[in-house]
């Protein structure tokens, strides 16, 4: 490890080699923009936080800015959307840099520092705060988790470093850190970079405050994408060059042998309903993961569909029917709902559960079902070389550090077909998962609501609770 010790207002910084090889070209005359980025994990914001408030002592000490009811602006700290910057980034530098060295003034967004130099945060997610870039003038920026925005976000921010203070000019600099993505980032800085841009790998190691199981964690998580965990845990930016297939085949080849044991045998009806065309409408009955029960026909009458949901789940005993409710579908949900039976909602278009891992619901329940069939918890044996077929299809790519799965319109437009039957499995297995979680059986009388109030925010799981009614049968997931 190399340690560099700085002590305005008596701030300690111990870097590691990467640390100080980013701040070693934040440093040099001839560098003008730094990407520090790469694994999860790599002390990113931390880096950027105390490079921030040191560059900004410095520039307060050369220059010999004095205290002032008007200190001078010299800097800007961000990320995409403000609020992030806020809840994320603003609250590494409230635990790093000594409180006494600085104020927060929150409505003007500006950090006063010594009184004499002040640094401007917020976001580039408003037109209006963009605009005001224009006739900004800074020394130097540093734009958190930069994957986030594009090269059009950063236009008017990057025109803005062209500061003087006294006539003199200041050295410009730009301080990005991210997460390895499909971006612009990549293409100027590692691909194709300037003669004053530089590359710096952000690693775990490079981060002292991580917990003693950090990298184990992340091989946990990221274990049925082995290609991701390789750019999380070792910073690699190549691999997201390229979509890649959301569930593989040697999976599938896994699920068709296994014969699972299980102490509770939960069956669910699904159903994805025909929407256009040559879509299919598609019913599973699932006994656990493997398909007992299936209907499949063009387009019908709702009623239709709502009534053989509402028998076969009478018949097979299910616990709940899952039904997408994307579209027309919200008609089926809402007849079996009116006939009193456990209906349990997708809107695959929908906020995720997880939404800072998912882009919407759909992304969530794919990629939890290739989860569950990379680690062998699903059966599957069907001589349907349709449903195999469709199930390897979708393809995934990660967009702002989020999980993206093709929607149905971009599969059918690639391949010619819809992927109804693996659409309405995989939602099976997502309803499978549910019932395992809320321990959710037939009769019982409840509906999870939303307990995020009128924020509009999507609530996580931990945030759905139940509320008993006299009257309701219906489970619903929106």
């Amino acid at each position: 490890m190399v340690s560099q010790k700085r002590q305005p207002a008596n701030l300690t910084v111990s870097l590691h080699t990467q640390q100080a090889q980013a701040w070693a070209h934040l440093h040099d005359d001839a560098v003008r923009e730094v990407l520090y980025g790469g694994a999860k994990g790599g002390g990113k914001s931390w880096f950027g936080c105390v490079w921030s408030f040191i560059h900004t002592c410095e520039i307060a000490a050369s220059l010999n800015i004095q205290p002032s009811h008007n200190p001078v602006v010299v800097g800007w700290m961000g990320r995409k959307q403000a609020v992030d910057f806020v809840d994320t980034t603003l609250e590494t530098w409230k635990r790093t840099i000594p409180a006494s060295a600085y104020q927060i003034r929150d409505q003007a967004r500006e950090i006063v520092i010594d009184g004499r130099v002040k640094i401007m945060f917020g976001g580039l997610d408003h037109q209006a705060d963009i605009q005001k870039f224009n006739s900004a003038e800074f020394a130097f920026l540093f734009l958190d988790q930069a994957e986030e925005c594009s090269r059009n976000d950063i236009m008017a921010l990057r025109a803005s470093l062209r500061l003087t203070i006294g006539g003199q000019a200041i050295p410009r600099k730009a301080l990005f850190t991210a997460n390895p993505a499909a971006c612009w980032l990549r293409d100027e800085f590692i691909l194709a970079p300037a003669t004053d841009q530089r590359f710096v790998r952000a690693l775990p190691s490079d981060n002292p405050y991580l917990p003693a199981d950090y990298t184990q964690t992340l091989r946990a998580a990221f274990k049925h994408r082995p290609e991701l965990l390789e750019a999380y845990l070792n910073g690699r930016w190549d691999v997201f060059a390229s979509v890649a297939n959301v569930i593989r085949e040697e999976w599938l080849e896994r699920a068709a042998m296994l014969v699972l044991p299980s102490h509770t045998i939960r069956r669910v009806v699904v159903c994805d309903p025909a929407r256009f065309g040559d879509d299919e409408t598609v019913v599973y009955g699932l006994r656990e993961t493997q398909i007992e029960r299936t209907e499949i026909y063009g387009q019908k009458d709702l009623m239709h569909t709502a009534n053989l949901l509402f028998v076969i789940a009478r018949e097979f005993g299910a616990n709940v029917i899952a039904v997408d409710s994307t579209g027309l579908g919200a008609g089926v949900a809402d007849r079996l709902a009116e006939m009193g039976a456990n209906v349990l909602e997708f809107e695959s278009s929908r906020a995720a559960t997880e939404p800072e891992k998912y882009h919407n619901l759909r992304a969530e329940i794919w990629d939890r079902a290739a989860l569950m069939l990379s680690a062998g918890d699903v059966s599957l044996q069907t001589t349907d070389e349709v449903l195999l077929s469709q199930l390897l299809s979708p393809q995934y790519l990660y967009r702002n550090g989020r999980l993206l799965i093709e929607s149905k319109d971009e599969i059918k437009e690639r391949l010619g077909r819809s992927p109804d039957r693996a659409d309405a499995y995989v939602m099976g297995l997502a309803a499978l998962e549910f019932l395992a979680r809320k321990r959710y059986h037939i009769g019982q009388t409840c509906r999870y609501r939303s307990t995020a109030g009128s924020s509009g925010r999507k609530p996580t799981l931990a945030e759905i609770t139940m509320e008993q009614r006299a009257n309701a049968k219906t489970g619903v997931w929106r």
